[in-house]
């Protein structure tokens, strides 16, 4: 998915969710990652030390978030379904 500014690059997944990389555009530079957070059973962002954000990118972040959160809740429940 591409954003304003950033751009979201599927990383390596894990066994059961996916990290991407959150990357500028354009430029190329990796400002963090969005990974699944177990404690708080949700995708979040882990930003890199020293970056800075604008409302925009914060939004489409927050939104990125939310919606894999979302996919991931969904695929595990028909994972519980089917068992």
């Amino acid at each position: 998915m591409d954003g304003t500014y950033i751009q979201f690059i599927e990383d390596t997944p894990k066994p059961k969710t996916n990290v991407w990389e959150v990357v500028t555009r354009p430029g190329g530079v990796v400002i963090g990652v969005l990974q699944w957070y177990s404690p708080w059973r949700k995708y979040c962002f882990f930003p890199r030390d020293e970056t800075v954000y604008e409302q925009v990118c914060l939004r489409e972040i927050a939104q990125f978030c939310e919606d894999e959160t979302a996919a991931r809740k969904r695929q595990r429940e028909l994972e519980k379904a089917s068992a």
